[in-house]
């Protein structure tokens, strides 16, 4: 949350986890020499990709780079610890790198690429040329470390955290690969949480707020070893509403999912992705100012810059990303939105790139993907409508419907409470959201009774709560 707007989602599911960061020991099944790559079976439904410029392991000359085969570092059959760069998405196995890395919360450790290297984003000076020596004196043979953005500023003991938290781990690894047999994961990327407070929580962060007890002293472990500076910033909700509800996640949730966010100027911008690429299109929506129809439009594409910024961020949007600005005749009223969304997506933790105005009028952008987009992991391709448009998926109506169980458990105390939907709902929390329901019946002391009935549209339920000696209170 950024000034009380939604700024950015992770979600982790049992039945869904984020594959990106994790280390296996793979095996090589085949080398394709015509497009310089090879499949690498690391034990998941389809094997994992992996690029000729993946594949070194070690310091070479930029003229060998360009004559990069695959057969000059793996063969069929090999053996190798590869890390997951992006996880696999529909038609495409996970994307592989043989250079593994461990992040900590100020430090990267690069095993076997010694060397200290700083992030662009810090700026050169005597602090940052002491701390480079810090790190220098402290590293042990064949380690290598990336001073993060968040490392400006930070002193030695930080550092030191840093190191003994990053060779713990790459110890365990090293461990788990002598007694593995391909294919093997060797490490597991830390759970949402923990990434989270190492990532992202840095010094302008206010406060950490946990639903769930069990978490809140993981979190507090991994600060007492790795951020103490953070420790006094986690707290627990105990009020009666949910989280969520007290800072209206849910509904913002809905919006970014909503194909047209509103400008407070009265201008629109609608968003759709698309398997291929993402377009946004501005549109002042006959607001118009006092400058004339150049100052509407430049005023409307500056604050367009801004929530595109934002969108990107918490939707998750990657790949290619056109945008259609509203048209402006000033060159120096292009370069100004340029500069504006720059500076906006400059915060972002996610490589974004600008790469300007096209002959066409249109901005292009790309961005790294490391996640899975809101809009896929929320929603499903629409049977009604052959694909063409989308409806909340069964799964997350799923856990809708056990947070209104939870919401009415709490305004009828004692009541037996019945889930009736759609038959694919029911499925879901029988099947993948069965700890979720499990979960739930455990917070309101009873077992929940649930109903497939077919009639009931696919994205509809209904929650049925029964009082000891009066009739039913359905919520919708």
């Amino acid at each position: 949350m950024d000034a009380g707007r939604l700024a950015e989602l992770m979600v982790a599911r049992d039945d869904h986890r984020a594959l990106t960061g994790n280390i296996y020991l793979g095996r090589v099944e085949k080398t394709l020499s015509g497009i310089h790559a090879a499949f690498v079976d690391i034990g998941l439904e389809r094997s994992g990709f992996l690029a000729a410029a993946d594949a070194r392991t070690g310091a070479e000359a930029p003229e060998r780079r360009n004559r990069d085969r695959i057969t000059d570092h793996v063969s069929e059959g090999d053996a190798v610890v590869v890390q997951v760069l992006k996880d696999p998405v529909p038609g495409k196995g996970a994307r592989l790198t043989m250079r593994p890395t461990l992040p900590g919360r100020y430090l990267v450790l690069t095993p076997g690429h010694p060397g200290v290297r700083v992030s662009r984003r810090i700026e050169a000076g005597v602090a940052l040329d002491r701390l480079v020596e810090t790190i220098e004196k402290l590293a042990e043979d064949g380690e290598g470390y990336i001073l993060r953005t968040v490392a400006a500023g930070v002193g030695r003991d930080a550092v030191v955290r840093d190191i003994e938290y990053l060779r713990d781990h790459w110890e365990r690894v090293v461990s788990a690969h002598t007694q593995a047999t391909p294919p093997a994961r060797l490490h597991e990327e830390a759970n949402p949480v923990i990434q989270t407070l190492r990532d992202s929580a840095g010094f302008g962060v206010a406060r950490v707020v946990f639903d769930d007890a069990a978490k809140l002293e993981d979190a507090r472990a991994f600060c007492r070893r790795l951020a103490p500076e953070l420790a006094e910033s986690l707290e627990l909700h105990s009020e009666d509403v949910p989280l969520f509800r007290v800072h209206e996640v849910e509904e913002q949730i809905d919006e970014a999912l909503a194909a047209t966010v509103d400008l407070s100027s009265g201008g629109t911008i609608i968003i759709d992705e698309t398997a291929a690429l993402c377009a946004i299109d501005v549109n002042t929506g006959g607001h118009s100012a006092s400058g004339g129809f150049e100052e509407t439009a430049l005023g409307t594409n500056l604050e367009a810059a801004d929530e595109i910024a934002r969108q990107i961020r918490l939707r998750n949007l990657a790949g290619l990303i056109v945008v259609d600005f509203v048209s402006m005749r000033r060159y120096e009223n292009g370069a100004a939105v340029l500069e504006r969304l720059r500076e906006a997506v400059a915060d972002d933790r996610c490589p974004t790139r600008v790469a300007g105005f096209t002959r066409l009028g249109l901005v292009e952008l790309t961005r790294e993907r490391h996640r899975t987009s809101l809009t896929r992991l929320f929603t499903r391709s629409c049977p009604a409508c052959e694909g063409k448009g989308r409806i909340t998926s069964a799964k997350a109506l799923a856990y809708d419907a056990l947070r209104q169980v939870l919401r009415e458990a709490r305004a009828a105390p004692g009541a037996a409470l019945t889930v009736r939907a759609h038959p694919a709902i029911v499925d879901s929390l029988r099947g993948p959201g069965a700890s979720a329901l499990e979960q739930a019946e455990g917070r309101i002391g009873a077992r929940l009774e649930l109903v497939a009935d077919p009639e009931i549209a696919p994205d509809r339920f209904e929650v049925a709560a029964t009082r000891i000696g009066g009739g039913p209170r359905r919520d919708v």
